[in-house]
C-alpha cells in the first residue's frame, strides 16, 4: 500500500521541500530529511508515491565557510550542471555537480550572498526565465523584506545589485521565509510564507503560518497581492494539516498541471513534507489549496530528455540529446522543441545529435507522438550555445 500523505518520506522530519524533476525521476531536497550529519540529503521517486532516500548530497564539513544551520536548499539545472543553493550560518552558498544526487562541491569557497545582521540571507530560490535570464530570490526573517538579484549565465555570480522583490506591511502581514517564483501564462507569481512557522495556530487572533502570493508581468515586479485569493495555503485543522508552508511548485510536463510541495507540523520541530495539486482559475490566478488526505496520485514519467556532456556548448560543435521512453513500442514520432520552435523531428531514436545551433539560450523539450493519438512530453532542458 502506498504511504499516507503525511509520511511521504517514510515519516522522517523534512522541512522546506524543494520538488524537482531531473532525468526521469522526481527529487525532493528538504531541510533535515534524515541527514546522517549536518548538511543536505535528497530523496527520489519514479511516481511521487514511493520515495527512496538518496543519502547525503552535500555535507557542511566540506564547505570551508559553513557555520551550522543547514537550511532550505534549492536546485536548478543549466548546461547539464546542477546548481545547488543552500543556507548555512544565515549566508547563502552554491555548490555544483553533474548529477542531481551529487556529490556537490562548494563552487566559490565563500558565500554567494554573505551574512547580514538582519539574518535576511536565507532561503534561496533560483529561477531562469524563458529568455535565459536567471534570477535569485531570497530573504525575510527579522525585518520581513524579500530580495531579488540577476544571476549571470554561469549561475555563480551576479549581474547588477539586489533589489526588494516585495516589502511587508507590519500592520497587515509579515514575510517569514520561503521565496518562490513561478511563471505561468506570461504572468509571474511571487510566493512566500508568512508569520512564525513554529507556532500552533491561535485561530481566534492569529492567522498563523501560511503561504501567500503576488502577481506581476515582470520577474522583478512590482508585485500586486490579490486579497480575494489569499491565503494560498494555510492550516486545515479538520484534516490535521497545521502550519503548512515553505513550499515549492513543479509543473508536470505531460499534463501542464502544477504540484505544490510544502511542510506541515504540529507545533513542534517535527515538520513533514506533503504534496498537493495547485489549481488555477480561468482568470489565471491560483485557488487556495485544499490538502488531500492521500496526496496526489501516481504520476510516472513517460518521456525523458538528457544532455550528453556539459555546456556552454560551442556554436560549431554538435550537441547530443539522449532520450528515454516509458513505453518505447508506443512511440510513433519524436520532436525536439525550443519553446514552440521545432529543432528536429523524426522517427524515435535513443539519441539525437544537432549540428551548428546558433548562439543563444535554449529551453528544449522532447515531445513524443504515441500510437492512438496520445503524446508524452519531457521536462525541459536549459542550455547555452556560445
Amino acid at each position: 500500500m502506498a504511504p499516507m500523505q503525511k509520511h511521504i518520506l517514510n515519516g522522517v522530519s523534512a522541512a522546506d521541500p524543494t520538488l524537482k524533476l531531473f532525468n526521469g525521476r522526481y527529487y525532493m531536497y528538504p531541510t533535515d530529511g534524515g541527514v546522517s550529519e549536518p548538511g543536505f540529503c535528497a530523496w527520489s521517486s519514479a511516481d511521487l508515491r514511493r520515495w527512496k532516500p538518496e543519502g547525503m548530497v552535500l555535507a557542511l564539513r566540506d564547505v570551508a565557510w559553513a557555520d551550522g544551520d543547514a537550511w532550505a536548499p534549492d536546485i536548478i539545472q543549466r548546461n547539464g550542471v546542477c546548481h545547488f543553493y543552500f543556507c548555512s550560518g544565515s549566508a547563502i552558498g552554491v555548490a555544483t555537480a553533474t548529477s542531481p544526487t551529487g556529490p556537490f562541491k562548494d563552487a566559490l569557497g565563500r558565500p554567494l550572498v554573505p551574512f547580514e545582521k538582519d539574518m535576511s540571507s536565507i532561503d534561496p530560490m533560483a529561477f531562469i526565465d524563458d529568455d535565459g535570464q536567471a534570477w535569485l530570490y531570497w530573504g525575510a526573517t527579522f525585518d520581513g523584506r524579500l530580495f531579488v538579484r540577476k544571476l549571470n549565465p554561469d549561475m555563480l555570480s551576479f549581474a547588477g545589485e539586489k533589489t526588494l522583490s516585495f516589502d511587508y506591511k507590519p500592520d497587515a502581514y509579515y514575510h517569514c521565509e520561503g521565496s518562490f517564483m513561478l511563471k505561468r501564462g506570461g504572468l509571474y507569481y511571487f510566493m512566500w510564507s508568512e508569520y512564525n512557522w513554529a507556532s500552533n495556530p491561535r485561530l481566534d487572533d492569529d492567522p498563523s503560518y501560511r503561504v501567500n502570493f503576488a502577481v506581476a508581468d515582470s520577474p522583478a515586479g512590482p508585485f500586486k497581492r490579490i486579497p480575494a485569493r489569499l491565503p494560498l495555503l494555510s492550516t486545515n485543522m479538520a484534516k490535521g494539516f497545521v502550519g503548512p508552508g515553505h513550499h515549492s511548485v513543479l509543473r508536470l510536463p505531460d499534463t501542464g498541471e502544477h504540484l505544490i510541495a510544502y511542510h506541515w507540523h504540529n507545533g513542534d520541530a517535527n515538520r513533514h513534507a506533503a504534496i498537493d495539486f495547485l489549481q488555477f482559475g480561468e482568470d489565471g490566478l491560483p485557488w487556495t489549496v485544499n490538502p488531500a488526505a492521500r496526496g496526489v496520485p501516481a504520476c510516472p514519467v513517460n518521456a525523458t530528455l538528457a544532455l550528453r556532456g556539459t555546456g556552454p556548448f560551442q556554436a560549431d560543435a554538435p550537441i547530443t540529446f539522449e532520450t528515454r521512453l516509458a513505453k518505447k513500442r508506443a512511440a510513433v514520432e519524436m520532436t525536439l522543441l525550443n519553446g514552440e520552435t521545432p529543432l528536429w523531428q523524426g522517427t524515435p531514436l535513443a539519441s539525437i545529435t544537432l549540428d551548428g545551433l546558433p548562439r543563444g539560450f535554449y529551453r528544449v523539450r522532447l515531445v513524443v507522438r504515441l500510437q492512438g493519438g496520445g503524446r508524452a512530453v519531457s521536462a525541459p532542458l536549459d542550455f547555452d550555445v556560445a
